[in-house]
């Protein structure tokens, strides 16, 4: 059984993620635009991250993410510090889990290039977009974002200003 689902009578499957606020030294964040699972709905853009591995985590997780789907590697997992939100939301019907729990990590790094290097095939069909978003730009109509609220989760890691090094 997967170890990020939870099935007993009367409980939702959930999904356990970890996901991370990039931000570059201007203030813009790193989001991937991706399919929902069962593809239902339009793609959506969300934050870098994923499912928690067994044995793994939230922290190790965020920084093997982070590897797999950017390419930018962390020196220390500790330059995460602590989480900087979670959120637990449900999630469409036709998807396979019903619950989506996110605990959130915020890196600030000067902006890169995105490597697909180490994407999965899953990854490489799911992803349709990357692009840096200014903030002003995550209220611009016209575009989907996670449902947990992207700009909700990114206005409180940056109140808790939060910031790391210890890129390679």
């Amino acid at each position: 059984m997967d170890p990020g689902r939870r099935v007993s009578t009367g409980e939702p499957r959930v999904r356990r993620t970890a996901r991370i606020l990039v931000l570059d030294e201007g203030g813009s964040v790193l989001l991937m635009k991706t399919h929902w699972g069962q593809r239902t709905l339009p793609a959506r853009w969300l934050t870098p991250g994923g499912g928690i591995d067994p044995g793994e985590d939230e922290r190790a997780a965020a920084v093997r993410e982070l590897f797999e789907e950017t390419g930018l590697t962390l020196t220390d997992a500790a330059a995460l510090g602590d989480p900087v939100a979670f959120r637990r939301i449900a999630l469409p019907p036709a998807e396979e889990y019903q619950v989506r729990e996110a605990t959130y990590f915020l890196l600030r790094t000067p902006r890169f290039e995105l490597s697909d290097a180490d994407w999965t095939d899953s990854e490489k069909d799911d992803i349709v977009g990357v692009r840096w978003f200014a903030l002003d730009e995550l209220e611009a109509p016209g575009e989907d974002f996670d449902p947990e609220g992207v700009r909700s989760v990114l206005t409180e890691a940056l109140r808790a200003g939060r910031s790391q090094e210890g890129l390679r």
